[in-house]
């Protein structure tokens, strides 16, 4: 598992028990095979699946967990951000050309990878493969190089202004049956849940804060499934389809924490 995969589920688990009242178990473990993350239990006896998901794109899942261990961030002398042009970076490839660029740049004295000497640009061809993957500037960070997504260019009007009609979408990435399928199948519960966290390429602009309203219908596709949550890493507050209806949620007390 990812780091971000991992402290996805642990916001999950504790936002999910504090609403529901609730202590969350982790049941993905002691070899048990494709089982929900964790096990609802209430003090009644009642019990609950709560299977969790980060919402990515395919292609950027691997090297999104990846640059999550180092913190989004790659050792360097100096201050630099590497912005991505697409999804998919390999990355440990594209790791040691950065580096290797830096090193490259802080010689030189320059401030961006186009601006390297033409002659030292061309010598390497990894100089210019990394020149067609992302864009390398140096930056008034502290030392080391910022990893930053590709920056889409989006009219808002142009996408769906109805959050249920993105979460539908969803459930076309390749992922994403299987989370909703293990939640559903769920043994010996009676309940089962499933939290959703959309990092930002899956997300329209916007959609990048919480200030939209909540929905006013359940996405479709999701039939068996009592709760639905979702949370993104700019929102200060998180979203539920539970009872009948959508609503925000404010997060708990710190001394909750």
């Amino acid at each position: 598992m990812s780091e971000l995969a991992g402290r996805a589920e642990e916001i999950a688990a504790h936002l999910v028990s504090h609403a529901l009242g609730a202590d969350a178990r982790k049941f993905d473990a002691d070899g048990r095979q494709s089982a929900v993350d964790f096990m609802l239990e209430w003090p009644n006896g009642r019990r609950g699946a709560l299977e969790v998901t980060l919402v990515t794109q395919a292609k950027s899942s691997a090297w999104q967990g990846l640059a999550a261990k180092e913190g989004w961030r790659w050792p360097a002398p100096s201050g630099w951000e590497f912005r991505l042009s697409g999804d998919d970076m390999p990355y440990r490839r594209a790791r040691r050309a950065v580096v290797r660029a830096v090193e490259l740049c802080d010689r030189e004295n320059v401030d961006a990878l186009d601006r390297l000497p033409p002659d030292i640009f061309s010598s390497d061809p990894d100089l210019e493969w990394l020149s067609d993957i992302g864009d390398l500037r140096r930056a008034s960070f502290e030392p080391g190089v910022v990893l930053l997504p590709a920056v889409r260019a989006e009219f808002v009007d142009a996408s769906t202004s109805d959050f249920a009609t993105l979460v539908e979408r969803w459930l076309h990435l390749p992922h994403m049956p299987r989370h909703v399928e293990k939640v559903r199948s769920a043994l010996a519960v009676d309940e089962r849940h499933l939290f959703l966290v959309p990092v930002d390429e899956v997300l329209p602009a916007r959609f990048f804060t919480n200030d939209f309203s909540a929905p006013t219908r359940r996405p479709g596709g999701f039939s068996g499934i009592d709760g639905i949550w979702v949370w993104s890493n700019y929102w200060h507050q998180y979203l539920v389809w539970l009872a009948g209806g959508w609503r925000w949620l404010d997060f708990p007390p710190k001394e909750d924490a």
